[in-house]
């Protein structure tokens, strides 16, 4: 297992490093020049030739690239043009928000939705299963954006309107814990309602795949219990699809949901890349960039590991 964990992450470096090309050619080589981006078009050529010299890109293209990784490398990411606070302060600060924004709906959607598609396996073609898989496709049908008006709407602003009573600040974040938890709590409760009809149905699709099987039928035929059957048989053989689909999500829930922190002004990295867009903020852009492709790679690394973990079957090669 270390040698198979050894060989993974060997094989991420060559991976990073082609990521680090393309996202380097695409915000250096192929898009347009960051500097008149930023400086708009009646920009001075001085003003111009001020700003190429302090982002380094009065310098040739391979001494560029060379200074972008050294500063990967060192976590030494330089200063925002805009803010002009250092990136690595902002990728700290933002972290916080957007993983306290994600983390404890991805936890209570991921559980529910096993559990509804373990249920809607076993009870297949009955009401129950009818009525799970309708209410999932309803869920599904809901735009994120109209949940988000909703729910801001008349269970965080009517409540103080009408009748003087706080459920749920509108919008706002405070730092640190638990001052931060009245404003998680209904962002949280959104991003679990427009996840549950998605995973639901993908959990039941894989769960009813697998209740189809011989063994299955053998198990049943033999005495096996409810209890048994899904939570020994099924759901320990379906964990591989169940992985892939929680650890797929995991980068995101670091960078945040950027709808969700623009609408309630939650200061997480979605936030801020949205901000930084906005501004053209050319150096948070690109780094923020690179940060979520990185860890898309190791992501996908670590759901290699732990699928040869829970699957004997997947051969540690």
């Amino acid at each position: 297992m270390l040698t198979f964990i050894g060989r993974k992450f060997l094989a991420m470096i060559p991976t990073l490093f082609g990521v680090s090309i393309l996202v380097f050619v695409i915000f250096n080589v192929v898009g347009d020049d960051p500097v008149y981006l930023y400086l708009g078009k009646n920009a001075t050529a001085e003003d111009v030739e001020i700003l190429r010299q302090s982002l380094g890109l009065d310098k040739p293209l391979w001494m560029q690239y060379l200074v972008s990784m050294k500063e990967l490398l060192t976590f030494d990411l330089g200063y925002s043009m805009s803010s002009k606070q250092k990136i690595t302060d902002m990728f700290i600060k933002g972290a916080g928000p957007s993983i306290a924004l994600t983390l404890p709906a991805l936890i209570m959607y991921s559980g529910i939705s096993i559990i509804l598609g373990l249920v809607c396996a076993f009870y297949r073609g009955t009401w129950v299963d009818k009525s799970i898989a309708v209410l999932a496709t309803i869920g599904m049908s809901i735009s994120y954006v109209a949940v988000m008006i909703f729910a801001q709407y008349f269970i965080a602003f009517m409540p103080i309107e009408k009748w003087g009573i706080e459920l749920f600040p509108i919008t706002g974040y405070e730092t640190g814990f638990p001052d931060c938890i009245p404003y998680i709590i209904l962002p949280n409760l959104i991003t679990v309602f427009v996840a549950l009809g998605y995973n639901t149905r993908f959990f039941r699709s894989i769960a009813v795949e697998e209740m189809n099987k011989d063994y299955i039928r053998t198990a049943r035929a033999y005495g096996a219990n409810t209890r048994t059957i899904l939570f020994k048989h099924v759901l320990k053989n379906i964990m591989i699809p169940i992985i892939a689909r929680v650890v797929v999500t995991l980068p995101f829930m670091i960078t945040g949901s950027f709808l969700l922190e623009q609408f309630f002004v939650v200061p997480g990295l979605g936030y801020k890349l949205l901000h930084a867009i906005e501004s053209a903020d050319f150096k948070v852009v690109r780094t923020f960039t690179m940060l979520i492709a990185t860890l898309v790679v190791i992501t996908n690394a670590f759901a290699d590991i732990l699928n040869s973990m829970v699957d004997p079957r997947v051969k540690l090669s």
